[in-house]
């Protein structure tokens, strides 16, 4: 049986991009402190954050979804040689372009989106209808290695245009009349957003 070292490393020489520890680990606290049973997951890569979560929460389901054809035949392996097939289910689809009524097991706790940077707010306004009332979205890399401060001075034309357009998921989530934003300075700088009408009927 593989060891998620061993997924760590193979990240680090492929330059797969998977979550940073720190990151993982505070998605996994969040899910246990909610109870949660069920997770959608748009960006599998090789199965990593999914593998942590299903092995580090108790009776969770995650779905996850995968566009990349090499990838996604990296995460079944791993998903089998962890022994959680029965825990995982992933879909080798875009998930811009995805039927989203084939999803088993909605609504979900937590919608975790870190797929295409470039898409976050349609992923967003996609999946989150599938989201529980009293549910969570979590978005990774909302800094982008520090870029986002710095736009001006970034030489590369592609790669400024795709802070560029993380920065304006950032600035329309947090002044969105919908929901509350909550920037989390770890790892890669997370984003954990609630309903505001959800909030507002705990107070």
């Amino acid at each position: 049986m593989k060891s998620f070292y061993e997924l760590e490393e193979y990240a680090l020489v492929k330059d797969v991009p998977i979550m940073q520890k720190e990151g993982i680990e505070y998605l996994i606290d969040e899910l246990n402190k909610r109870n949660a049973e069920s997770v959608l997951e748009i960006g599998s890569a090789i199965g990593y954050s999914s593998l942590m979560m299903a092995t580090h929460v108790k009776d969770l389901h995650v779905d996850t979804i995968e566009r990349d054809d090499r990838r996604y035949q990296e995460a079944v392996v791993n998903i089998h040689d962890f022994n959680q097939e029965d825990n995982i289910t992933i879909y080798h689809e875009d998930a811009l372009e995805f039927d989203d009524t084939l999803l088993k097991h909605a609504p979900y706790d937590c919608l975790f989106i870190d797929a295409a940077k470039a898409q976050y707010q349609r992923f967003f306004e996609k999946y989150v209808p599938y989201l529980k009332e009293d549910g969570f979205v979590l978005v990774d890399n909302l800094d982008f290695h520090g870029m986002i401060f710095d736009i001006p001075n970034i030489k590369n034309r592609n790669t400024r245009a795709l802070v560029r357009k993380i920065k304006r998921f950032k600035d329309w989530i947090f002044s969105n009349d919908e929901y509350d934003a909550h920037y989390v300075q770890v790892g890669d700088g997370l984003c954990i957003i609630t309903r505001k009408d959800q909030n507002e009927n705990r107070n």
